[in-house]
């Protein structure tokens, strides 16, 4: 008998109490079927405020529950999930012991930085050393982006060390510098290396684009994306419970059916940030080419913002595998007024850097990730009375681990506590949001592993001015929390954020495929996933039933994946590097059902999980087979591959191909 492999997940029934072995007086049964009464109102009371109507309460066994898509609820805290995580393990720890020797301070009255030594600090670090002769000095080397091209080794130029006194007045032509303390004058010995980035603020008054929105008198919002690589909704939970409070205790809206519509990051961002699927963003960004970003054709957003009178700014740690330069060509001209880039490959190469989990999570005093954020906050401090637009991604704490994230749950929150206390918030829609979940790793084996990768978290906060200005907004949010939602949507929201700041003229919309609906407006409740953009493996919504491996056709279909991504090696040129890939085992064999499906038609989706030849590699694929033809129908680059392809696949460079190559010894 055929089994749905979506059910709710079991809590704990065996650890309720035996009732049948209890005996109850009347005046007990009476008391408990009270408190049983209020406890039922209340809970529908909740719901209804929760789910914003009275009549499309959401049980809370399904994160989405429509006539088109049921995506159930996953518990972080299973007990096959607390085999593998234990958050005693995690807490927040600080990358060095010392005592700062120079702090950054902003003038808000000027608009500058300066750079304040600690004297009593530096007292006690001379004291210390007594052995070297000789007073404690600090210089500071410039960082400058330079040349075209921005390898994870290069694309930056470091000055000579030019000293500085007590509370130096940093240049306003400086964007980022490194620092450096050290005792002696013919022999230096460095105490100290810390790194700095500076929003210097730039006068753009005389700009046509501030001259006309002065004129239009309407009051803008800024925008700001703040991404965290892999973090799926149920593991932001999971790992980052105190973040998570936070968000709920401050009325951040949370998107509970965000579904991811590709593999990776890049289609995912993309599909954000211009609207475009991976296929469109191939032929209109060619990002193969130096350059092909910078074009007018690739359509990011930011551009649209910056057209739109708004500062920009990007900002992504580990410059090794960031979104556009990893197997990709990157930027030729800096892409936002504001770009971090230089930065972070400086910094990777000239201090020291501590890996966690294969990826540099500590770089000289501080947290990768908190040059990002620190980034962001000095941008919205920078520019607290214009308009700003910055995409703001950490890749370096999420990326390799889904449990590390708990290291730095307490650090996120202080992040988020201090944009609520600077009054950010009250100018600013925030999106807090991920790519996707975790997409390889033992996360991925459990039952909920499916739901895991394919659930990025994604959360709005939008200022109180702007709710009351909008009320149908915050009407059609607390609707599309339960709906079906992808990155499309936030594309178009953003577009949405856009055009109310300009009603004299339409936005420009580059993309006649754009499948998406701004979450300002209520989702159908209809909506599928082929009208979200989502194709069949990575749709959440869909129900499965399980077939038996060694069912004939799911064999049949199991060859067929393999003869097909051999044949993508091939196609790609790089068969005498990877193996010949060969069929080891069916894990598991799922066939598409529901009352859409005719299970006589002559075409069946089925979705397997299987183990390759050689070195035992597990994938995982949905796809359309034809029975009266024998031919399957699939893009080879949607199978997911569910572990780590880093050790197997350092004979090629070309990313996307890397999932399927295991190189010959």
């Amino acid at each position: 008998m055929l089994k749905s492999i979506y059910l709710p997940i079991n809590r704990n029934t065996s650890r309720r109490p035996n009732i049948k072995a209890v005996i109850w007086n009347p005046m007990q049964i009476i008391v408990i079927g009270l408190i049983i009464l209020v406890i039922r109102i209340l809970y529908t009371l909740d719901a209804r405020h929760f789910y914003g109507t009275t009549t499309d309460i959401a049980p809370i066994d399904y994160f989405v529950l429509t006539s088109e898509c049921r995506i159930p609820y996953v518990d972080p805290f299973s007990a096959e999930v607390l085999d593998i995580f234990d958050p005693k393990k995690f807490t927040y720890f600080n990358c060095t012991n010392d005592v700062a020797l120079i702090q950054q301070i902003y003038l808000n009255e000027t608009k500058q930085y300066k750079l304040h030594m600690n004297m009593s600090a530096m007292a006690e670090v001379s004291k210390a050393n007594a052995v070297n002769s000789g007073d404690m000095h600090c210089c500071y080397r410039e960082i400058k982006r330079s040349g075209i091209y921005e390898l994870a080794t290069s694309g930056y130029d470091l000055s000579s060390c030019h000293r500085f006194q007590q509370n130096f007045l940093v240049p306003r032509h400086i964007d980022y510098i490194i620092t450096e303390c050290y005792i002696g004058n013919e022999t230096k010995v460095i105490i100290q290396k810390d790194a700095f980035t500076f929003i210097q603020y730039r006068n753009l008054t005389d700009s046509f684009n501030a001259k006309r929105f002065s004129k239009l008198g309407i009051k803008r919002p800024s925008v700001l994306l703040l991404g965290i690589d892999s973090l799926s909704r149920i593991n932001l939970r999971r790992t980052m419970p105190k973040t998570f409070m936070h968000l709920q205790r401050n009325d951040w809206v949370e998107l509970k059916g965000f579904n991811k519509i590709g593999d990776n990051t890049f289609p995912n961002l993309m599909a954000a940030l211009t609207s475009y699927n991976q296929t469109i963003a191939e032929k209109k960004c060619q990002y193969n080419t130096l350059g092909g970003y910078n074009q007018r054709m690739c359509n990011l957003i930011w551009n649209n913002f910056r057209d739109y009178g708004y500062r920009t700014a990007y900002a992504e740690d580990v410059p090794l595998i960031s979104t556009f330069n990893f197997g990709r060509s990157g930027f030729a001209e800096q892409p936002t007024d504001y770009y971090l880039r230089p930065f972070t490959i400086c910094i990777e190469n000239n201090m020291r850097v501590e890996n966690i989990d294969d990826l540099p999570n500590c770089i000289g005093r501080k947290h990768y990730a908190e040059y990002i954020i620190d980034y962001a906050l000095q941008f919205s401090i920078t520019y607290f009375d214009e308009p700003i637009f910055g995409l703001f991604w950490m890749n370096s704490f999420s990326h390799n681990s889904f449990d590390m994230p708990a290291a730095m749950d307490m650090k996120i929150l202080e992040y988020l506590e201090r944009m609520k206390d600077e009054k950010i918030l009250q100018r600013t829609i925030v999106f807090l949001f991920a790519d996707h979940g975790m997409r390889f790793g033992p996360l991925l084996k459990l039952k909920s592993g499916f739901l895991e990768e394919r659930l990025p978290m994604m959360f709005i906060s939008l200022p109180q001015w702007y709710r009351n200005e909008h009320p149908e907004f915050v009407k059609a949010l607390q609707v599309n929390k339960n709906r079906l939602t992808s990155p499309f949507d936030i594309y178009a929201t953003l577009k949405d954020i856009m055009e109310l700041t300009n009603p004299v003229k339409e936005f420009p919309y580059l993309n006649d495929t754009t499948q998406g609906i701004s979450i300002f407006r209520e989702i159908p409740e209809n909506r599928t996933c082929l009208n979200a953009g989502i194709g069949d493996h990575w749709c959440t919504c869909l129900l499965y039933e399980i077939v038996s491996i060694n069912d004939k056709e799911v064999k049949s279909v199991a060859h067929l994946l393999i003869d097909e991504m051999n044949k993508y090696l091939v196609g790609k040129k790089i068969e005498t590097k990877c193996a010949v890939l060969e069929l080891n085992n069916i894990y598991q064999a799922l066939r598409k059902t529901g009352i859409n499906v005719n299970k006589s038609n002559n075409e069946l989706t089925y979705r397997l999980w299987y183990f390759v030849r050689p070195r035992f590699k597990d994938f995982q694929a949905t796809v359309l087979f034809n029975k009266t033809a024998n031919k399957i129908e699939i893009n080879v680059e949607d199978i997911s591959r569910l572990d780590s392809y880093e050790q197997t696949a350092s004979c090629i460079d070309m990313k996307e191909a890397k999932k399927y190559c295991i190189c010959r010894k």
